[in-house]
């Protein structure tokens, strides 16, 4: 490979064992699950993604929204897709340190509105779009 063909992208990951802000800070990605483990007390779900992506782990917000619209059976999980992106506004201890988000979900039919916690008194509005059925 060239060096004006090389993508530079593979230059800047983070080592890591999972995902993180960094991953998806310059653009959004669509993933597909490919199976889910268990992870720890801080992360209890892994899920693990085909391709080449380290697995995600998704914070509790996200896993209300992805119970939400696929249950709570980690294998009607399987072969469903998201698309996930960077939220440089997440907060951890009151600073901004950025986070994965989820914009677009597969095996929903519209759009789906949820309320998340943001602090510990406020909720507010989450929404996830579809992601289109491919057409044949």
């Amino acid at each position: 490979m060239s060096d004006q063909a090389m993508s530079l992208r593979d230059t800047i990951k983070p080592k890591s064992d999972q995902l993180n802000y960094d991953d998806v800070a310059c653009g959004p990605i669509t993933v597909t699950v490919k199976t889910l483990q268990a992870g720890d007390d801080q992360q209890p779900v892994c899920v693990v993604l085909e391709g080449d992506h380290q697995p995600y782990k998704p914070c509790k917000s996200m896993r209300r929204v992805l119970i939400a619209a696929w249950g709570d059976k980690g294998r009607d999980w399987i072969g469903k897709s998201m698309t996930i992106y960077g939220d440089p506004d997440v907060k951890f201890g009151g600073v901004s340190v950025g986070g994965i988000r989820i914009s677009h979900l597969s095996g929903i039919d519209g759009a789906m509105t949820l309320k998340l916690t943001t602090t510990r008194s406020k909720r507010a509005d989450f929404t996830v779009q579809p992601i289109p059925e491919p057409t044949q």
